[in-house]
């Protein structure tokens, strides 16, 4: 990883070329990366070109409007991500804005594709049709599918900013991720807010991924706590293994007991009073 990341720094060739091969996660934490140690010009120099080829393969007709519009939603959502946490170093600033940017990118490709839903069985009816009934009983509304993709746009963008992050904390500021990330609150009112708005949605069964996106931030706080506390009670990496495992397998739920961990975290300052009984 380290060597991968000194590959990018050494010139903005290196890290066009890195971020246009289009590698799961690694491409766009080249870009946040970019954009997080040399700033936005840099950074939009580095996404203009990643762009080129998703929109010239869109303009040919190699790609679809729904592909076009999730690669540039993604890698827009972490450029503005990595511009905020480098302008104001509040990684709870960061989440939200890369949330909304994504959350903005996804409808606004829902809305030039015809639709999200429609697009997902045009999909999946062009790679043979098998999973066009699978789709239509997973996803049976528009918001559902909508909010669908949202929630991993957020999930993938963070993803990409922490490697981001961790990349240039390693080559300039080694340990500084980690003690940034487990200093990770959000404000009480912003806490509040989302899940006020998740439980709500939670009652309406379209809107329930939708609610999800409005706790993402929360809920990475929340995973930012159980880090911390992991950290400072010694416990190894086996219970961060298997928080990470049961976010895969029961997402939402555990989704819930994260953000209300970080609500609590917001409202009186574990970390505070952990330190204060010592």
């Amino acid at each position: 990883m380290r060597a991968l990341a000194e590959f990018i720094m050494r010139g903005r060739v290196r890290a066009v070329l890195i971020t246009m091969v289009g590698i799961p996660l690694i491409s766009p934490a080249a870009l946040a990366l970019v954009s997080l140690r040399r700033g936005g010009s840099d950074g939009l120099m580095v996404l203009a070109w990643a762009l080129l080829p998703v929109i010239t393969a869109s303009m040919s007709g190699h790609m679809s409007p729904l592909m076009t519009g999730l690669a540039i939603s993604h890698l827009g959502a972490v450029f503005c991500g990595a511009l905020v946490l480098r302008s104001s170093r509040s990684w709870s600033a960061a989440l939200v804005v890369l949330t909304a940017a994504a959350a903005a990118g996804i409808l606004g490709t829902a809305h030039f594709s015809g639709g999200m839903l429609q697009s997902l069985l045009q999909a999946a009816e062009e790679s043979g049709g098998g999973q066009v009934a699978q789709l239509q009983q997973i996803f049976g509304s528009e918001p559902l599918a909508t909010g669908y993709l949202c929630w991993v746009s957020a999930i993938t963008a963070t993803l990409a900013l922490v490697l981001g992050r961790y990349w240039q904390a390693m080559l300039y500021n080694p340990g500084g991720f980690r003690r940034e990330f487990h200093l990770l609150r959000m404000p009480l009112p912003l806490a509040a807010a989302g899940m006020l708005v998740w439980v709500y949605c939670l009652l309406t069964q379209d809107y329930v991924f939708w609610g999800a996106v409005v706790a993402f931030p929360i809920m990475v706080a929340g995973i930012a706590l159980m880090h911390w506390l992991v950290a400072d009670k010694g416990w190894g990496r086996g219970p961060l293994v298997a928080l990470y495992v049961m976010l895969v397998i029961a997402a939402l739920p555990l989704a819930g007991f994260l953000c209300g961990l970080a609500l609590i975290d917001s409202w009186i300052d574990i970390r505070g009073r952990f330190s204060k009984n010592r």
